[in-house]
């Protein structure tokens, strides 16, 4: 079943969990972009503060952005108590790589799996992935823009086996 209610013109990404991004003052260290300053791209503040508020790289970034790319998913299962036994859940990319991150979703797209939980094939994201259905849209505007700013990184993670869904 295909859930395509879209409630807003853009965004992306938020899983719970407990870290920040550990970008500071509106830059992010090798963020892609064509000015001069040795791969140090601006990008609204408020993107990178909102994905922070959001927790999203506690569940989308490895615990070394620096080498591993920022927002590029996780290699090992996100820790928790999912209430059953061979559950594993893995954070994916969320950096603009066309074939292993969002670089292909639209910005629709990005938006349903954000307000809805929904992914860009209509299936419906693990339940631990929040959904925001109330977010604002300047907040949504700011994340897609900040999530767009990152550097591409070509990592695919592994398919999360997700609890059982509820109707």
């Amino acid at each position: 079943m295909r859930f395509l209610s879209f409630l807003a013109p853009a965004v992306v990404a938020a899983l719970v969990g407990a870290c920040g991004s550990g970008s500071q003052g509106g830059t992010l260290p090798g963020a892609s972009g064509d000015d001069m300053t040795g791969g140090t791209q601006s990008f609204p503040a408020t993107g990178n503060q909102y994905v922070d508020a959001r927790r999203c790289p506690a569940c989308h970034q490895s615990a070394n952005p620096g080498q591993d790319g920022y927002m590029a998913g996780t290699s090992d299962p996100i820790p928790g108590d999912w209430g059953s036994t061979g559950i594993k859940l893995y954070g994916p990319n969320l950096t603009p790589d066309p074939t292993t991150g969002i670089g292909a979703w639209t910005d629709d797209q990005i938006t349903n799996a954000i307000m809805q939980g929904v992914d860009a094939q209509g299936e419906r994201l693990c339940p631990e992935m929040q959904h925001f259905p109330g977010m604002q849209a300047d907040e949504l505007s700011s994340i897609l823009g900040y999530l767009h700013s990152l550097t591409p990184v070509q990592h695919q993670v592994q398919t999360s086996s997700c609890p059982p869904l509820k109707p």
